[in-house]
């Protein structure tokens, strides 16, 4: 709407309504074709930012509910049609065969118009939410800018930035820089970013490869999604503590919280209560540690 604002042309001002005024010497032109368009334009203009507004204070709570809950959030970014979509497509999949939440992928530009949020759940009881962003570009006209503020919003938020790279492309390097300069102009280059290189069964780099924060990997071929999470592991759950903690049988809920909410490695029964060896957040040991006996963690 903004762009054909200023690109509307009065070809059929003939079809304009018609003039008005008393009498024939005081008759005006009336409105013409080329100002009903514009007027209609205004106002679809103004029904749309405020249907953003509304969208932004959505995310705003959505966002506050997570950081309640403490979910780590990871944030796919990258220039368009680099994967993005479909590297969230693949961890759902293999994370969670059934699943039905799978986004829309496609080989084009811009194929992904709104971000979307997937929770990633890991075998060992951890999990994630996963965000899939619209791609950036160059020289994304400012007035844009606002259209892609719930995006915006959800890398400034986000714990990882997995920064998706279309190694195939003959500019990718470019592509990159872009990216990163954007970043910074969201205030959002001090988040800790993982590098996915992307497409490499187009290149003959080899992969899966895992080389400090970086992944060289195929999505279409479904190799390096494990390295890809190896390395996210080791950043989003760096705030994970491992107890050897002994709960009574009076608190016998903690023992099913545990079993469905932290990684349980090992588990006996005493006479005081059952002995369990956990690996659990910060947070949830530090909100239930008057329930329950602490013992030296083992190994």
């Amino acid at each position: 709407m903004q762009y054909s604002l200023p690109r509307l042309v009065g070809l059929r001002a003939s079809l304009g309504r018609q003039g008005g005024g008393s009498g024939l010497k005081n008759r005006g032109a009336g409105e013409t074709k080329l100002e009903l368009d514009r007027r209609r334009i205004e106002e679809r203009i103004t029904a749309l930012q405020a249907e953003l507004e509304k969208l932004v204070m959505t995310r705003q709570n959505q966002r506050k509910q997570r950081k309640k809950n403490e979910v780590p959030v990871v944030c796919l970014v990258g220039y368009t049609n680099t994967g993005k979509s479909s590297l969230m497509n693949a961890l759902l999949e293999t994370y969670d065969p059934d699943t039905t939440k799978q986004v829309f992928a496609k080989d084009m530009l811009f194929a992904t118009l709104e971000t979307s949020v997937r929770s990633i759940e890991l075998p060992d009881n951890k999990s994630f939410l996963l965000t899939d962003t619209v791609g950036f570009v160059s020289q994304l006209p400012h007035h844009l800018i606002k259209a892609f503020r719930s995006t915006l919003e959800e890398v400034t938020e986000a714990d990882l930035l997995v920064h998706v790279v279309d190694y195939a492309h003959e500019d990718y390097e470019q592509l990159v820089s872009v990216t990163n300069e954007t970043l910074g102009e969201l205030g959002a280059d001090g988040i800790t970013t993982v590098y996915a290189y992307n497409k490499c069964d187009l290149t003959d780099h080899p992969y899966p490869l895992k080389s400090g924060n970086s992944v060289y990997m195929s999505v279409k071929e479904g190799q390096g999604l494990a390295e890809l999470i190896e390395v996210v592991r080791s950043h989003i759950f760096a705030n994970y503590v491992k107890k050897d903690i002994l709960i009574p049988f009076s608190q016998g809920r903690l023992v099913s919280y545990f079993n469905e909410h932290a990684n349980v490695l090992s588990t006996t029964y005493e006479e005081e209560g059952t002995r369990m060896l956990v690996e659990c957040t910060l947070a949830d040991y530090e909100r239930f540690k008057q329930d329950f006996v602490e013992a030296e963690a083992e190994g």
